[in-house]
């Protein structure tokens, strides 16, 4: 997984960025190790945005999320990205199972 941390009105410090891999790390579980995340952090109007966007084989993903500080911006940004690859991935092993039971249905020997 390749992770790519932007920032805008706020400075480059090595605990933001660490702070930043060690969040996203957990979408490791939902994601290709060939995936691409680009982490957009900002500070405007006295608050702080925070907008991922994940590249993952076909499908790309966009989020986005506002807070009074950066940890709760990207927590928020983190937690949505969480739910929603985690209902895709749910959704692509349902699809594969109930394909798998519907040929083993018709395989049984009496």
């Amino acid at each position: 997984m390749h992770v790519q941390v932007h920032y805008q009105n706020l400075d480059n410090s090595p605990w933001s960025k660490q702070f930043v891999e060690d969040r996203v790390s957990k979408l490791n579980k939902y994601l290709s190790p060939s995936a691409n995340i680009h982490v957009n952090l900002k500070y405007e109007n006295k608050s702080y945005v925070t907008s991922l966007a994940i590249h993952n084989f076909h499908q790309d993903y966009a989020f986005n999320s506002h807070g009074e500080n950066l940890y709760e911006a990207l927590a928020t940004a983190i937690d949505k990205a969480m739910r929603s690859l985690g209902e895709q991935k749910k959704k692509v092993k349902d699809r594969i199972h109930r394909k798998m039971f519907s040929r083993m249905k018709y395989e049984q020997v009496p």
